[in-house]
């Protein structure tokens, strides 16, 4: 994983964390992300490799969308 995604690798592990009626937790670490998304696009990092980054985040489970990620960070180094 990039080392520019670790506040974003935590705010998703606590996003998991807190229950699901934890209303206001949840709501504050969606904020968190999106701020945290928005600084890193603004510091240069590709939209598209944060936004697959953050969809291999949400769903550990989802191979697909890590192996997506990966393969667009390396596309993304070629060049």
């Amino acid at each position: 994983m990039p080392e520019w995604g670790a506040r974003l690798r935590n705010y998703y592990w606590m996003l998991r964390y807190h229950r699901a009626y934890d209303y206001a937790a949840r709501r504050c670490y969606y904020r968190k992300i999106e701020a945290e998304k928005k600084r890193l696009i603004e510091s240069g990092v590709h939209q598209e490799e944060v936004r697959l980054y953050c969809r291999s985040l949400a769903n550990l489970r989802n191979n697909a969308a890590r192996m997506r990620f990966e393969s667009f960070s390396k596309q993304l180094r070629l060049f």
